[in-house]
């Protein structure tokens, strides 16, 4: 901490959950505790937060049916199974392991 100014310090002390030490520490405080009161601002944080937790969901579910495609398409490449057992394994219906059959077309 030798090689930092005395106002940086203060300021990573601040961060650092000590009591603010000069003007600007004081002044950020201020606007940190304003900032918390604001309740249009904590309403927008909560929306926006609702909204990226969507996205993270509809990413995952994305993400699983992709998984559950590509392995749909390994059975079928893979010729083994019928594909009743194909969609009672996938955890698909029927109709969609015969839609990605058709889009498979092994060479």
């Amino acid at each position: 901490m030798d090689d930092v100014t005395p106002e940086l310090k203060r300021l990573l002390d601040f961060i650092d959950g000590k009591a603010p030490e000069d003007e600007f520490t004081r002044e950020l405080d201020g606007a940190v505790q304003s900032a918390r009161k604001n309740e249009k601002w904590r309403l927008d944080y909560m929306t926006l937060q609702m909204h990226y937790q969507e996205k993270y969901e509809q990413g995952v579910e994305q993400g699983i049916e992709q998984e559950k495609r590509q392995s749909v398409m390994r059975m079928i490449e893979a010729g083994k199974l019928s594909l009743d057992e194909i969609a009672l394994y996938s955890g698909l219906t029927l109709e969609q392991v015969s839609e990605l059959e058709k889009e498979f077309q092994p060479a």
